[in-house]
């Protein structure tokens, strides 16, 4: 398959694919779900990804430097963004985050979500000023909601 070697995707798709037709089990079976979560172990020394990359079987497209930046300073061109500062500025507020949404705990008897499913907002242009203003979770929704 085209990118086998540099998509991680394609990479952990053909890992999958190959471990159920060895074991002749379905996506169903709980290994797979295990199987997902330990190719994302970002430990050295149990993320399968890395033993793939040590048996030279995926190519790296960028270094442990990169990597270490990356996950300091989110994306400024995606939702990623908002995440990613939210985390940073108030992690003891944060309830749960994810792909569609930032859950934050405000003190309060309901936890207050933050849905974001659109990838192109959330982004430092739209979001950056109000997240710098915000000195508190409680700030940070009024002003989102104003």
């Amino acid at each position: 398959m085209l990118c086998a070697r540099e998509l991680d995707w394609v990479i952990k798709k053909e890992l999958i694919h190959s471990y159920m037709a060895r074991k002749g089990i379905g996506f169903d079976d709980q290994r797979i779900s295990m199987l997902d979560l330990q190719y994302h172990d970002l430990r050295l020394d149990k993320g399968l990804y890395y033993k793939l990359e040590r048996e030279g079987v995926v190519e790296r497209l960028v270094t442990d430097a990169e990597i270490l930046a990356a996950m300091g300073s989110p994306p400024a061109d995606t939702r990623a963004y908002f995440r990613g500062m939210c985390l940073k500025k108030f992690p003891e507020n944060i309830y749960g985050a994810s792909w569609s949404s930032v859950l934050l705990d405000t003190g309060e008897a309901t936890v207050k979500k933050i849905p974001m499913a659109e990838p192109g907002r959330g982004t430092r242009k739209l979001v950056g000023e109000v997240l710098e203003r915000s000195d508190t979770v409680a700030e940070l929704l009024e002003r989102l909601a104003g």
